[in-house]
């Protein structure tokens, strides 16, 4: 009997210390534990701030060359500016941004150049060289910022570039060289180079002594350079008869309507090259000695 009682509370026992350890409010293997805990930090995507340029809001270009364009903003990435890998600015005239070349309506800077860094920026300057022929128009600058984990952020600017009417004669004089009285010269040549952006006609006048050429010899007439049959005509077209043409020499400033167009196309343009023709005819009699003037022609916007 006492052996049966006794192995009835060993049993009693191990029950209960099983029923104690498998409880699950009680720690088996001491009075704490320690757990991990972890996280990745997230890529923040770049932003651009606004973008600003040398000059204000308006790009004047020059002549037959090129003219930089220098605009900045300043980029922020709440990751720190270290993640802050590259900006590519465009300068675009036409409908979007792209990684063409066409120097009458798109440029690119894919190497923007950072100048200065904090904690969570950096400042940055996109340098675009403008060719003359840009066209006349609003134009878009465009930032695009990459950070370390490829994502992008980006800002845009709006450009005028103002009209450019300009042009440049080759030569430094009309030289009729030796006329006899009666006589009219040989034709002389010149040669114009539209050097802006814009379609031009021309102004020609003579400046200096209103409306003549001034003769040195005391006993000498000076020559009308607009008179009825004689002086100085002038054409678009080689080969013209002094009395056919349109167009004499005037002290006034007429507007002499030739259309002559800018340059185009893509990569370093070339300006276009047209030419004007002179005819010198000289009366019969009242003349000697050399004559001169100054005879002045600039560009002006066709309409």
């Amino acid at each position: 009997m006492k052996n049966i009682v006794g192995l009835f509370l060993i049993v009693s026992m191990y029950l209960t210390v099983v029923f104690v350890l498998d409880s699950p409010n009680v720690l088996a293997d001491g009075d704490n534990d320690d757990l991990d805990a972890n996280v990745t930090v997230g890529t923040s995507s770049p932003s651009v701030g606004a973008i600003s340029c040398v000059g204000g809001a308006t790009l004047t270009l020059n002549a037959e060359t090129t003219k930089l364009l220098n605009c900045s903003a300043t980029i922020t990435d709440a990751n720190g500016y270290q993640d802050i890998l590259s900006v590519r600015g465009t300068f675009h005239n036409s409908t979007a941004e792209s990684d063409g070349g066409d120097t009458r309506d798109n440029y690119k800077n894919a190497t923007c150049r950072f100048t200065a860094d904090d904690t969570l920026t950096r400042d940055v300057e996109c340098t675009f060289t403008v060719w003359y022929h840009a066209n006349p128009a609003d134009w878009t600058i465009y930032f695009n910022a990459t950070d370390d984990g490829g994502l992008t952020g980006n800002n845009t600017e709006t450009i005028t570039v103002d009209a450019l009417v300009a042009l440049n004669v080759t030569e430094t004089a009309i030289d009729f060289e030796t006329v006899a009285l009666g006589e009219t010269s040989n034709e002389i040549t010149t040669a114009i180079k539209n050097t802006g952006n814009v379609v031009i006609d021309l102004n020609i006048n003579e400046t200096l002594y209103g409306g003549y050429m001034n003769c040195t010899d005391v006993d000498s007439d000076d020559i009308q350079t607009d008179a009825a049959g004689t002086g100085i005509r002038y054409n678009t077209t080689t080969s013209f008869a002094f009395s056919d043409t349109p167009w004499n020499l005037t002290a006034s400033n007429p507007l002499v309507n030739v259309s002559w167009a800018e340059a185009d196309g893509s990569g370093t343009p070339t300006a276009p090259t047209n030419d004007l023709y002179w005819l010198l005819k000289l009366p019969s009699s009242g003349l000697k000695g050399d004559c001169s003037t100054i005879v002045r022609i600039s560009a002006a916007q066709d309409v």
